[in-house]
């Protein structure tokens, strides 16, 4: 397991990318850029709609990006390690969590877990991730959030340090997060939007 004081201690920002869009490759990284210039020092790389060739590709772009603002550069789902080995962590999903035997794997990187019960977050405390993402909080595209009472209960089930997802402000919110039992606010729409404003 990672030494989660030097990795994660202090951190309360994590920004996750929206899909990638091929028409503004130019954007998305300057924007990606813009956001470490803020200080978010924990970047996910997600995009879905990629395929395994072109995301390696960018995965190395926004890991190099990473490195130059000292932020840990995160992939998403367990598919995409064998071929982006360089990264500081993965995001295992929800499907992950329920379908891997983690004893299996070298954990030589930081293990984040993409919750919503507590069935999913017991699986991530019994192979010792390194911090878990519960979501969504708030109503968030299409889905209905969960509310505070049940986010603070997730987080109580919950051994590693947790992140709220799902409809967040990080002004409006992060004091809410702490006040329930997290530690810091996760998002894409968000943060995304800060770097757009840059």
């Amino acid at each position: 397991m990672q030494n989660i004081e030097t990795k994660l201690k202090g951190i309360d920002k994590y920004f996750i990318t929206p899909e990638y869009n091929n028409q503004n490759k130019k954007t998305y990284l300057n924007v990606i850029e813009n956001i470490l210039t803020l200080g978010i020092k924990i970047i996910q790389f997600r995009s879905k709609n990629l395929d395994e060739e072109y995301y390696n590709e960018l995965a190395m772009t926004i890991s190099e990006k990473c490195k130059q603002y000292n932020a840990l550069f995160i992939i998403n789902d367990f598919k995409n390690y064998k071929k982006n080995n360089f990264c500081d962590g993965i995001q295992f999903t929800s499907k992950n969590i329920m379908n891997k035997d983690f004893c299996k794997i070298n954990k030589e990187v930081l293990f984040f877990g993409s919750c919503h019960n507590k069935s999913e977050i017991s699986l991530c405390n019994n192979s010792d991730f390194d911090l878990i993402l519960i979501s969504p909080v708030r109503d968030s595209g299409g889905k209905k959030g969960i509310g505070w009472n049940n986010f603070h209960d997730l987080c109580l089930t919950s051994k590693s340090p947790v992140f709220g997802l799902g409809g967040l402000s990080f002004e409006e919110d992060i004091n809410l997060i702490k006040e329930y039992g997290g530690c810091g606010m996760a998002g894409t729409k968000y943060f995304y939007s800060l770097g757009q404003n840059r």
